[in-house]
């Protein structure tokens, strides 16, 4: 009996927790312990191959303030441009990326 209640509380909470549209399905679970959305603010300094460009995150200090860079740059792919054709989204643009999995992606249309 208790684990019927144990059931039914869990269904109720994702019940909650999901938004509905008639387009499409929104949930917010986190699939594994620890799991969650790693992202951090960077500018992009130069394209790498592809779709793929070198990233420095930086420092928002505040409103008004000039982002400061920080750390080495890294690679970073940008899921707004074709995977098979060169990119160009030019330096200087700041976008926010997130790691996922070994991988860094951001998302900015040109």
């Amino acid at each position: 009996m208790s684990e019927q209640i144990y059931q039914s509380e869990n269904q109720q909470l994702m019940e909650r927790l999901l938004r509905r549209s008639d387009e499409q399905t929104e949930n917010a679970f986190v699939t594994s312990a620890g799991g969650k959305a790693v992202g951090f603010a960077a500018k992009v300094i130069s394209r790498n191959s592809f779709n793929y460009y070198n990233v420095s995150s930086v420092e928002l200090e505040g409103p008004g303030a000039i982002p400061m860079l920080m750390g080495e740059a890294v690679l970073a792919a940008n899921l707004a441009e074709s995977f098979t054709a060169q990119g160009n989204l030019p330096a200087g643009k700041y976008v926010i990326v997130f790691k996922i999995g070994d991988c860094n992606a951001f998302y900015a249309p040109v």
